[in-house]
């Protein structure tokens, strides 16, 4: 994260999911038993082995820490994140191989209607002819000099590949993150809907005294009705809270890349701590500038842009190509240029010379080539180039502008939510000692039924709004050292 790619550590250490170990506690009498049973144990360890860890790196319970491990050997947005590195990789090896001899093997067979020379452009004495030739050869080709082009696309698909390590640290971050933060806002879920049991029970409570004191004559049956609709009412949120806790979860076990049962989470203890004051602003926004990776990864993409609109410019200038060619020439029924010679002028008596099927030929020389016309395709490489460094560079911008947004509203949240919950800690006490004495009251026959269902309800919201409270401050750390 921002401070020096730091994880997010919950209470405790990641703990590596243990593969459970296993025995054998039979005692086996005599040699051939003794053999047969070892070798059926050694066939079988791998598969009990397998399923046993199979079973451990899905537990029925998971702590926050153990939800975080998982995703980071799991979440599909990681495997992406390194297929990408794996990708990058890939083209650093195919831009570097440019710069490398190429070497290729050849062979080839071909038939022709009427004779061809062997050793095409040779001395006449040692041409050849016949309508079947074969070729075996190898070919090597350097790029001498091409004032850098090649250079400068290696250097940028270096850049990319460096960016791409740093996209992956900050993807590991915000798999952290995006983990921790369902994880605790379904925790908040379990919070509420613990909050509405405990007043779903105080309820339950109260409708029982209403029935005894509607049977003495203390209360009327309009009471019980509106004790039992506010009783309906929490149980209608406790549906809706028990909903919303299925959703975070969906999402909670999608983050993860976890395939298999719903598990039970362990609740964190809800820590305090205090907020950063103001006059950190400017440090912490220092500190994200520094060690952010993704602003480090947009700054190398600029660079690697940068790097490419020097390459293209320069595909406008000459190339200098070494090769060095080795080939060997066959043929089934080779005739000498001066047997035909002879059959065209018996005159001259020349002697048939004598004809092996192969002969074998080099050629070493260096090549320089001028790029004249290609339809514009050059240019438009510029042109695109060029857009593609202004859009690296608004990236850059972009991505400075969105941290010090994320840094500053982070804090803000977080000094909010710790003000929430300072205040909202004193109205849940005077909400409780409000119910308390309206119930008093109300069992004396001195109240009503609505002012004990009003404090019932100013209970249950004040709760309910501190334990989200408390939950939203862990959250806003989490995104603050985001």
């Amino acid at each position: 994260m921002s401070k020096s790619k730091q994880d997010y550590r919950a209470p405790g250490t990641h703990r590596r999911l243990q593969a459970a170990g296993f025995g054998w506690n039979n005692a086996f009498q005599g040699l051939h038993s003794w053999c047969l049973h070892a070798a059926l144990a050694f066939l079988l360890v791998p598969f009990v082995a397998a399923n046993t860890l199979a079973q451990n790196e899905q537990p029925s319970s998971l702590t926050l820490n153990q939800a975080i491990q998982f995703a980071l050997e799991h979440s599909p947005d990681l495997q992406t994140a390194t297929a990408q590195i794996q990708r990058q990789e890939g083209n650093v090896k195919s831009a570097k191989s440019a710069l490398l001899p190429q070497v290729d093997l050849l062979a080839d067979a071909s038939r022709y209607r009427f004779d061809h020379g062997i050793l095409p452009g040779a001395d006449p004495r040692d041409l050849h002819f016949d309508n079947m030739i074969y070729t075996t050869g190898a070919e090597l080709h350097l790029m001498v000099w091409d004032f850098g082009k090649t250079s400068a696309q290696l250097q940028a698909t270096r850049q990319r590949f460096d960016a791409s390590k740093l996209l992956l640290d900050r993807q590991r971050e915000e798999v952290i993150y995006n983990v921790a933060s369902l994880f605790l806002k379904a925790e908040t879920y379990d919070d509420l809907i613990e909050a509405a049991q405990a007043r779903k029970k105080s309820l339950g409570v109260l409708l029982d005294q209403t029935q005894k004191l509607m049977k003495g004559g203390h209360a009327v049956p309009l009471d019980l009705l509106k004790v039992q609709t506010r009783l309906a009412q929490v149980e209608s949120d406790l549906s809706t809270l028990q909903a919303g806790r299925q959703g975070t979860m969906s999402a909670l076990l999608a983050a993860m890349g976890w395939e298999g049962e719903v598990p039970t989470l362990i609740k964190e203890q809800v820590t305090g701590a205090p907020v950063a004051p103001p006059e950190q602003e400017g440090e912490l926004l220092r500190e994200a500038f520094a060690h952010r990776p993704d602003l480090t990864a947009a700054m190398e993409e600029s660079q690697a842009a940068e790097l490419l609109v020097k390459s293209a410019h320069r595909s406008l200038l000459p190339r200098i190509d070494f090769r060095a060619s080795t080939y060997d020439y066959g043929a089934n029924s080779p005739v000498a240029f001066g047997a035909i010679i002879g059959q065209i002028l018996p005159q001259l008596n020349v002697p048939a010379p004598s004809v092996g099927h192969w002969q074998a030929d080099w050629v070493v020389g260096g090549r320089v080539t001028f790029p004249l016309f290609d339809g514009g395709r050059r240019r438009g490489e510029i042109i695109a180039a060029e857009a593609q460094r202004r859009q690296a560079e608004s990236a850059v911008l972009r991505t400075r502008l969105a941290i010090s947004r994320e840094v500053r509203t982070s804090q803000a949240n977080l000094a909010s939510d710790q003000e929430r919950v300072k205040s909202l800690e004193a109205s849940v006490d005077q909400a409780q000692e409000a119910l308390r004495l309206e119930r008093v009251k109300y069992q004396a026959g001195r109240s009503e039924i609505n002012f004990v269902l009003d404090a019932e309800a100013a209970l249950l919201t004040n709760d309910s709004l501190l334990r989200e409270a408390r939950r939203a401050t862990q959250i806003d750390r989490l995104a603050l050292d985001l």
